[in-house]
């Protein structure tokens, strides 16, 4: 079965859950980040990757929350959302962190790796070389 997902178009990149996490802000250098902030698709918005497994809808607004994602559920045993928001060095709760928020039943070990593999087909399918940094929207279903 090939993996389901979709595109929208969003007012902000930062509506997608990962992108706090992901996209740190350069001290002294307003919107500006590491990595970068995926840009703006003149008169559309923010490309959002919508990606449909089982039941859920994961919501992802560049690439590197991809690779991200893939890293943080690939590790064994997993992270702590504590650990992983100690990472971001930011007064924001571990309730908060994107991890856990995740549907419990998305983090036990067989499910996490059928959601690795899925998620890494996508990337492979909208991510290209030459722009690793962006999505390649464009050949792909709109909602």
């Amino acid at each position: 079965m090939s993996p389901v997902f979709h595109f929208s178009f969003e007012s902000h990149w930062r509506s997608a859950p990962l992108a706090y996490w992901v996209h740190i802000p350069l001290a002294g250098q307003p919107e500006s980040y590491v990595p970068a902030a995926p840009p703006s698709i003149p008169h559309r918005g923010y490309a959002v990757l919508h990606v449909e497994f089982e039941q859920f809808d994961l919501v992802f607004s560049a690439p590197a929350q991809l690779d991200h994602f893939i890293a943080v559920l690939s590790t064994k045993p997993l992270p702590t959302s504590g650990q992983l928001s100690a990472l971001r060095n930011a007064p924001v709760g571990p309730n908060g962190h994107w991890l856990s928020r995740l549907p419990a039943t998305l983090k036990a070990p067989r499910k996490r790796a059928r959601l690795v593999q899925v998620i890494s087909e996508i990337r492979s399918l909208v991510v290209g070389q030459e722009k690793p940094d962006r999505f390649e929207w464009e050949d792909h279903n709109i909602a």
